[in-house]
């Protein structure tokens, strides 16, 4: 069995050559791929069988499936045809890079104590792949003397949704344990939750079973590009995108896990982005800024009202409604631990 299972959710072609580049020349070998072919007519499909993409394919334990035709969806059905077979679990972007080493210090890094999920920082840069920047890291890790910084959920938590920040990246720069990538959110049908973002809400759903842990190696880039869905404002998945730091900050207040303050502190800073990107006129976001108006001195008032409203806009659309039953994964045998 594989250490490692690669999930590629794949939708844009172009780059899918330095993908699969990226993982042939992975030092560590011991993974599989799964592909799930989200492009028009199964585009990708084509492509790879006709060898468009080089040697590189042929030398990688790949197997492709036909996505279900939807970017969050497309995640979801991955976990499930994974489910559980392998201790660790690699999301990889159609887009981005990983560098040979990636998976070598992912491994090492599991394998020094029971960890949720391993991060190592990416570069960013433009579409030809070269890299150009990164991103700050909170101040505590910055002081930390360590080369490996363990994260606790308190860590986590406060350090990411009262502030609005993502400094974990995206889901190509983590590798989750099998407990961590079972938890993988769902749409949620009753109460809220941490779904809504795809890479900081599996974190913070990831940590509360055990401790993420930071390894200081650059490992992988993330493209910035007209593309990317964070760009797509006025589309229905944007709008998840930025109201989502209010739910979490909310549940987090629920679940004890921030403050009367820090969670009032997200949820104003959600309602000036918002502004600051839709302004008013929108009006899913004026729903959002009048239950704010209206509810906003007391905590439980603003929850019980943005519950209804928010799990409202995630049944008006099929990419975010939550499923009839329970999906399989969750209900898959976990993988063996990592010794």
């Amino acid at each position: 069995m594989p250490l490692i299972t690669t999930l590629i959710p794949a939708y844009k072609k172009d780059f899918l050559g330095e993908v699969f580049g990226g993982l042939a020349r992975q030092s560590f070998k011991d993974f599989q791929v799964i592909v799930s072919d989200d492009s028009p007519k199964a585009e990708i499909t084509r492509l790879i069988r006709d060898g468009h993409y080089g040697p590189a394919v042929q030398q990688l334990q790949i197997t492709v499936v036909r996505g279900p035709c939807n970017a969050r969806r497309n995640h979801e059905r991955l976990i499930d045809l994974w489910a559980g077979q392998t201790p660790l679990v690699h999301f990889h972007l159609d887009d981005d890079l990983i560098y040979p080493e990636f998976y070598r210090h992912h491994v090492e890094a599991h394998a020094t104590g029971r960890y949720s999920v391993s991060i190592t920082p990416r570069w960013l840069g433009p579409a030809n792949g070269k890299p150009a920047w990164t991103l700050p890291l909170p101040d505590f890790v910055e002081a930390s003397p360590l080369h490996r910084v363990p994260v606790d959920a308190e860590l986590m938590f406060r350090s990411t949704v009262p502030r609005g920040e993502n400094w974990v990246g995206e889901l190509n720069n983590l590798v989750f344990s099998a407990e961590a990538a079972l938890a993988f959110p769902r749409p949620p049908a009753q109460g809220l939750s941490y779904y809504g973002l795809m890479d900081i809400s599996a974190v913070l759903e990831a940590v509360k079973l055990a401790p993420a842990i930071f390894v200081r190696d650059h490992q992988s880039l993330f493209r910035q590009h007209d593309e990317q869905n964070t760009r797509s404002v006025g589309t229905h998945g944007h709008r998840v995108c930025m109201l989502v730091w209010a739910a979490m900050a909310l549940h987090a207040w629920q679940e004890q896990r921030l403050s009367a303050q820090e969670a009032v502190q997200g949820v104003s800073l959600a309602v000036r982005r918002c502004l600051a990107l839709y302004g008013e006129g929108d009006p899913v976001m004026d729903a959002f800024y009048s239950l704010v108006q209206e509810h906003g001195t007391s905590l439980p008032q603003l929850h019980q009202a943005f519950t209804r409203f928010w799990l409202g806009l995630l049944a008006s659309h099929p990419s975010t409604t939550a499923a009839a039953k329970q999906p399989a994964a969750a209900t898959a045998p976990a993988a063996a631990a990592l010794a």
